[in-house]
């Protein structure tokens, strides 16, 4: 049977109640469940999607805390970084770079709990670098550095520039600033 999943403050107010108890150590489980059942109300378990059948695996500590993630924010799993779009109740939409297929993907969904989630953590400066170049290109319908001649770029230091295939080796340091299939002057 799989643990529950509840948010950091329903994990709070648990551990608030066991510790309250006023006998010592060790507890029993009816002893947990007895504090915890006392603790918590109907609000606290409706807001994690619980009943009150759930409250002994809360006492006995059959669950998992829900990780937090915020709308906007950028975080990796596995070989892949992604952006947090919204929050749900069960699940977290967000847009995807897959790093190894070169793959992105703007209406993704992220179940908790799911091997995804547990392996996911904050994403570092370099990859949020990364993730928003790759959204940039995605807007203009490209994949990753794929530049076409007659694109418009810019350089390192912000010059325009048209991009010919002799800037291959900077591709990296290039941004695309217009296609050459939206350009207004062909």
């Amino acid at each position: 049977m799989p643990k529950l999943t509840i948010s950091k403050e329903l994990e709070a107010k648990i551990t608030k109640a066991i510790e309250k108890l006023a006998w010592e150590a060790p507890y029993t489980n009816l002893d947990k469940m007895y504090a915890v059942s006392g603790y918590l109300s109907d609000f606290d378990l409706d807001a994690n999607g619980l009943t009150a059948k759930d409250i002994f695996d809360l006492a006995t500590g059959n669950y998992s805390i829900k990780k937090h993630y915020e709308v906007g924010r950028y975080y990796i799993s596995t070989d892949m970084i992604f952006k947090v779009l919204a929050i749900e109740n069960d699940k977290v939409k967000i847009s995807v770079y897959h790093e190894e297929c070169d793959v992105y993907i703007n209406d993704g969904v992220l179940h908790f709990q799911s091997d995804f989630d547990k392996e996911s953590r904050p994403a570092t400066s370099s990859k949020v670098k990364l993730f928003n170049r790759v959204e940039q290109f995605h807007a203009q319908g490209r994949k990753l550095n794929q530049f076409r001649e007659g694109d418009v770029v810019r350089d390192s230091v912000g010059n325009l520039l048209y991009y010919r295939n002799t800037h291959a080796s900077y591709d990296a340091s290039l941004t695309l600033v217009c296609t050459k299939e939206k350009r207004g002057d062909l």
